[in-house]
C-alpha cells in the first residue's frame, strides 16, 4: 500500500475545503507553527461517524505532502476490536518515520465514546514543508488534503531576568566581581606601639604596676602582649622603651629620669615576660618640646600664641623654661604645667615581631581574635572553605579589609564579598577609597549595572578591559542582555 502512496497522493487533484466531511471522518484545518528549527503541526480529527462492529478497524494516517517531498506521521484508529494493530504495510511506514504505535484508537460502538482527537505533532522542519498540504489516508485511500500550510513563525523574545536586589545573594555576581591576589608575605613582620602614662612618686623613678592608675595604663600593653606570649606564633625581635620627659625642671635631670624610668620598666617587662636581655632596648628622648608645640597648636589655649612665641625666641631649653614661667605669669604657667605637661611624661613602647606561617585551623580562630597575625593570604584560604554570599564569606573579608586598610586589594576583594552578598552600599564605600585603582574599575562596573546605570556600567567594563579582558568582555555582554546595543 506504502509503496504506492506517494503515486496515489500525487495523482489527486483537488483540495478540499479546510473543514469537511468525506468517508464519514470530519477534519478542521490544520495549524501550523514554526520554533526555531521545529514545526508543530495540529488539527481535531471527528470520527463520530465512523460505525464499526465487534470485528471492523479503520486505520487513518496524515501525511504531510509537497510534490515528491512527503511525511507520515504517526496514524489514528477506530476500532471494534479489543486490541487494534497497526497494519504491516503501516509498521513498515512507522519504521521509516519514526512511530511505532498509533496516535491514538478509539474503541468501541458506545454512544458515549470519545470521537474528538486532538492530534498535535512536532518534528523537524524542511525546506520543502513550508508549502505543504497535509493529506489523510483511510487505509490506501486519501479522504482529506488541506490547502498549503499556512505556517506562523514563533518569534522568541528575550527574556530579560530582573537585576538582583539588594540584601539578597547575587548570584550572577559571583561571576562578575574581580577577586585580586595579594602579593606574597612569606615572611610576618609587624610593629606594635602603645603609649603609657605611668605615675611615679615624686622624685621616684621605680615602676610600681599598683601605684595610682598604673594598672589600666599596663593593660593597654598587656593588651598587645597577650596573644604574642601564647603559643609559638610569634619571635620578639625588639621591644623598645623610651622615656618622655615635661620640660619642667633642668634638661639634664629630666632627661636622666626619663631614661632611668624607661630602665625601670623594661626591668619589668624582662622579668614578667621572660624577655631575653638582647631584646629589650632603653632609650631616653629627655624633654618633649616638640610634642608640646604641637599641642599648643592643636589645642589653642588662651596662652597659645604668647607660649609658642616664647619657645621659637629661645633655643637652650632651660633658658625657654625660665621664660615661660615669667612671660606667661604664675598662674597661666600652672595651667600650662597641669593641663598639658602631664601629657608629655611618657613611655612610648614598640613591639617589633615575626609571625610564623599558620595552618588553615589555626587562620580560621585567629581570624576573630588577633587578625593582624595572619597575612591577607591566610585570610583569604579562610574564606575558601566557606560558601559565599553567607555572611561568615562576607566577614573574612570585611576583617581583612579592616585589619589592611591601606591595602587596596583588601578593600577591592572586600567589595567583591558585599556584591555578592547583596550588600551593595557598603561595596560602595570600600570602592570609594580605591576608586582611582584600575583593578577597582571592573566592580565599579558591577556596581553600575545592579544599578540599571547601565552606560556607566559600559564605561568601566570598557576600562576594565586593560586590566582583566576576559571577565570585563562577559560583564558588556551581560549589560548587554539588559540594555541591548543599537546596530
Amino acid at each position: 500500500m506504502y509503496r504506492n502512496m506517494k503515486k496515489s497522493i500525487l495523482l489527486l487533484a483537488a483540495a478540499l475545503p479546510f473543514a469537511l466531511s468525506a468517508k464519514d471522518v470530519k477534519i478542521t484545518r490544520p495549524a501550523a507553527s514554526l520554533d526555531n528549527d521545529t514545526l508543530t503541526l495540529s488539527f481535531r480529527f471527528n470520527v463520530e461517524e465512523v460505525k464499526v462492529n465487534s470485528e471492523q478497524s479503520y486505520t487513518f494516517t496524515p501525511v504531510l505532502v509537497n510534490g515528491n517531498e512527503h511525511l507520515v506521521l504517526a496514524p489514528m484508529a477506530v476500532s471494534g476490536k479489543k486490541n487494534y494493530k497497526m497494519p504491516r504495510k503501516i509498521r513498515r511506514a512507522g519504521r521509516k518515520f519514526g512511530f511505532s504505535e498509533p496516535y491514538t484508537a478509539v474503541y468501541g460502538k458506545a454512544a458515549d465514546r470519545n470521537d474528538i482527537i486532538d492530534y498535535t505533532a512536532s518534528f523537524p522542519y524542511e525546506d520543502w514543508m513550508g508549502s505543504a498540504c497535509l493529506a489523510m489516508l483511510q487505509e490506501k485511500d486519501e479522504c482529506y488534503r488541506s490547502a498549503p500550510l499556512d505556517i506562523q513563525i514563533v518569534e522568541h523574545k528575550p527574556v530579560i531576568p530582573p537585576l538582583p536586589t539588594a540584601y539578597e545573594i547575587c548570584e550572577p555576581c559571583m561571576q562578575m566581581v574581580s577577586y585580586l591576589t595579594p602579593k606574597a608575605e612569606p615572611l610576618k613582620v609587624r610593629s606594635e606601639q602603645s603609649t603609657l602614662y605611668i605615675e611615679y612618686a615624686v622624685g621616684a623613678t621605680a615602676f610600681k604596676d599598683d601605684y595610682k592608675n598604673n594598672g589600666a595604663e599596663l593593660q593597654k600593653l598587656k593588651d598587645i602582649l597577650s596573644p604574642l606570649t601564647t603559643g609559638d606564633l610569634v619571635t620578639f625581635k625588639a621591644i623598645n622603651v623610651c622615656g618622655y620627659a615635661s620640660p619642667d625642671g633642668s634638661a639634664k635631670t629630666n632627661d636622666r629620669v626619663a631614661s632611668q624610668r624607661a630602665a625601670s620598666f623594661s626591668d619589668y617587662l624582662k622579668k614578667a615576660y621572660s624577655f631575653p636581655a638582647e631584646v629589650l632596648k632603653v632609650t631616653s628622648a629627655g624633654e618633649d618640646w616638640e610634642t608640646l608645640i604641637q599641642m599648643l597648636k592643636d589645642e589653642k589655649p588662651a596662652y597659645a600664641d604668647k607660649a609658642l612665641e616664647i619657645i621659637n625666641k629661645y633655643s637652650n631649653v632651660d633658658t625657654r623654661e625660665a621664660r615661660l614661667k615669667s612671660g606667661l605669669g604664675t598662674a597661666t604657667y600652672r595651667t600650662m604645667l597641669n593641663d598639658l605637661y602631664p601629657r608629655l611624661r611618657r613611655l612610648g613602647v614598640s613591639v617589633d615581631y615575626e609571625v610564623r606561617e599558620v595552618e588553615n585551623a589555626e587562620a580560621a580562630k585567629l581570624i576573630y581574635t588577633d587578625p593582624k597575625l595572619l597575612s591577607l593570604q591566610e585570610m583569604y584560604r579562610v574564606a575558601k572553605d566557606l560558601k559565599p554570599g553567607t555572611k561568615e564569606y562576607k566577614e573574612v573579608y570585611e576583617i581583612a579589609a579592616r585589619t589592611y586598610p591601606e591595602d587596596a586589594v583588601a578593600c577591592i576583594n572586600a567589595a567583591s564579598a558585599n556584591i555578592v552578598s547583596g550588600d551593595f552600599q557598603n561595596a560602595e564605600k570600600l570602592l570609594e577609597k580605591v576608586k582611582d585603582d584600575n583593578r577597582a574599575w571592573n566592580n565599579l562596573g558591577v556596581l553600575a549595572w545592579l544599578r540599571g546605570d547601565f552606560q556607566a556600567a559600559r564605561d568601566w567594563f570598557n576600562k576594565a578591559m586593560s586590566v582583566e579582558p576576559e571577565k570585563a568582555k562577559a560583564n558588556l555582554e551581560t549589560v548587554n542582555i539588559y540594555d541591548p546595543v543599537q546596530e
